[in-house]
Parts: C-alpha cells; structure tokens; sequence
C-alpha cells in the first residue's frame, strides 16, 4: 500500500486536475516512509481508476446478512 505521503501527492494532483506524464517508468518515491510507486506512463489513467476504486471500496462498509 502506498504510504500516506505519497497518497496526498496523488491526491493534490487529482484535486488540481495535474498529470505527470513519461515516455518511460514514473518512479515517485517518498524519502519519509522510503515507499515508492513505479508505474507505466501508458498505464496513467488505469492506475487513477484503481486508486479511486480502492478508495470507494474501503469507505464502503461490507453488507451484512439480515435474519427474518
């Protein structure tokens, strides 16, 4: 899992409509936590529908099982 750092990096870039683009690797490394990302350029936009969906998923509590 991404550490907390470079979540509010993503975070700030999504709020800022900011996208970091590559011909090669995006390598983002948080020198705090020393956690890194490393990502295809190509795979930009597939990696922000994950992180969204992760994020959905986690705010959603799992349904429970109601009994008549």
């Amino acid at each position: 899992m991404t550490c907390v750092h470079l979540q509010q990096l993503f975070q700030l870039c999504k709020e800022n409509d900011l996208k970091i683009a590559s011909s090669d690797l995006i390598r983002v490394v948080c020198r705090q936590c020393d956690e890194q990302e490393v990502c295809p350029s190509v795979l930009s936009e597939e990696y922000d529908a994950l992180v969204e969906r992760s994020t959905t998923s986690e705010a959603t509590p799992a349904p429970t099982e109601s009994k008549p």
